[in-house]
């Protein structure tokens, strides 16, 4: 009788790897339980391997889990105390090769955020960390106590001219200040936070005027989105170098700018005037005749055509050919904190030869036919360096008084309020409108064609209502 070979195979019971967790007992008999993970390398190139420890085991296995798995994927960040202020100040210390202007408008933006969120923990930082921020900006950050954290010049021209309240003077006020307190004091009034008793002379606002700064508690849509879009910037660096796994404030909805048709009026309220984008030919027109006596009128057409404030105050006659009747643009003056710096244009596109109208030409004649005749007049110095945009005694023109001085004649005028750089806007619809290639007018008021069309462009009624009318016709 014959019988098959049997074959038997025994197989080892496998048992599932322990997790690397350790227990620690101190002398007073508490536990804890801890763990070692290569986290990446070293700046050396050393291995960074690091020590966890938690007080539970549950824990600890939760997060062994979470970090190794991170590690693997590339997306790990190594625990830092790094805080929302200390982050915006690396950040901007890292911000080389750009203009001090746009330094500080970065500082301008972060402000808020360092003020709201300037202790917390980066490496801690929400979404809803993001939305609070955005409804303190939208609410309160112009009246909170926060906003007056850095000892802003418009807080302390408030505690000085609160500290007088039978009247102070500006000259006052300016000597016992550093920095542009005529501007200061002028967006004060605006605001209600400051009364004028008469020219010149300030004191704490009236009872009557107690509302109008609860009705300008908060910050501008513009304004917190332009906070937003810097503040990502920041977070997004360190998601970069690997500080953190995400964008969070990247999730953050940017606020809209209201309605004006939706704003409801609140009885004793005054309008609203609302800003305009852009003139109409007529308009532009109007002001022109308007400003036509003004002393600085070669200025004002010169912004007409559609150059930037920066450029008419930082041109000097020896950029201005008259004879060939050409302008070179190839410098600017912008206003930083209670400074005025001169530097160069805000681009390569910037920086252009322009062949002057023939009403432009005429009126630098005039001004500088002027000013020669002031300089020599009151004694001061006569030289082609000179700025076109100077006082009588030669004294620069600060950006500021430049854009107040336009307001007033806009509003001598009658027109509709835009800001300064509407007529930007202005000059560039109508050379489109008149048909002119996008890369020309581009190029002449020195920027790319395709912010051109979208930023600068504006389509008016009757354009509208010919389009409409054509379309059958």
């Amino acid at each position: 009788m014959s019988s098959e070979p049997t074959t038997t195979t025994t197989t080892a019971a496998r048992t599932r790897r322990a997790e690397p967790i350790n227990t620690h007992t101190a002398r007073n008999g508490a536990v804890t339980y801890w763990f070692q993970v290569d986290v990446g390398t070293k700046p050396d190139g050393s291995r960074d391997r690091r020590k966890f420890t938690y007080r539970t085991k549950a824990e600890a296995r939760k997060e062994l889990r979470r970090i190794t798995t991170e590690v693997a994927a590339g997306t790990y960040a190594k625990p830092s105390t790094m805080t929302v202020d200390q982050a915006c100040d690396v950040w901007l210390a890292g911000r080389r090769r750009i203009r001090k202007v746009t330094v500080y408008s970065y500082e301008n933006d972060l402000k808020p955020v360092r003020r709201y969120l300037g202790g917390k923990q980066l490496q801690k930082l929400t979404k809803a960390d993001g939305d609070a921020l955005v409804a303190w900006m939208l609410t309160e950050a112009r009246t909170s106590p926060r906003h007056y954290r850095d000892a802003s010049l418009a807080g302390q021209v408030v505690a000085v001219v609160a500290a007088h309240p039978e009247g102070i003077s500006v000259a006052e006020v300016a000597a016992a200040l550093p920095g542009d307190v005529h501007s200061a004091l002028a967006k004060l009034l605006a605001t209600g936070r400051v009364s004028r008793l008469r020219r010149g002379v300030y004191a704490p606002p009236a009872a009557d005027n107690a509302t109008v700064e609860t009705a300008t508690r908060g910050l501008s849509p513009q304004t917190v989105r332009s906070t937003l879009t810097t503040f990502s910037a920041v977070v997004q660096s360190y998601v970069d170098q690997g500080v953190l796994p995400r964008n969070v404030i990247a999730l953050v909805e940017r606020p809209k700018d209201a309605d004006p048709d939706e704003q409801a009026q609140h009885p004793g309220d005054s309008p609203v005037e609302v800003t305009a984008k852009s003139w109409t030919l007529a308009e532009v027109g109007d002001f022109r005749e308007a400003v036509r006596d003004h002393r600085l009128f070669a200025c004002w057409l010169l912004s007409c055509y559609g150059m930037r404030r920066s450029e008419v105050l930082g041109l000097r006659w020896s950029a201005v050919d008259l004879d060939t009747g050409t302008l070179s643009v190839r410098r600017g003056r912008v206003s930083v904190g209670s400074d005025t710096v001169e530097g160069a244009p805000k681009s390569k596109r910037s920086r252009r030869d322009l062949p002057l109208p023939e009403d432009v030409t005429e009126a630098l004649r005039a001004l500088k036919t002027t000013q020669k005749r002031e300089a020599m007049a009151l004694g001061v110095p006569w030289s082609d360096d000179r700025l076109v945009a100077a006082r009588e005694d030669g004294v620069p023109l600060r950006p500021e008084s430049y854009t107040d001085a336009f307001h007033r004649l806009r509003a001598r005028a009658g027109l509709r309020r835009i800001h300064l750089k509407g007529l930007r806007n202005t000059s560039v619809s109508l050379m489109l409108d008149q048909g002119h290639p996008p890369h020309i007018v581009a190029a002449w008021h020195g920027h790319d064609p395709a912010v051109t069309l979208s930023i600068y462009s504006d389509v008016k009624a009757d354009e509208l209502r010919a389009v409409g009318a054509s379309l059958f016709a």
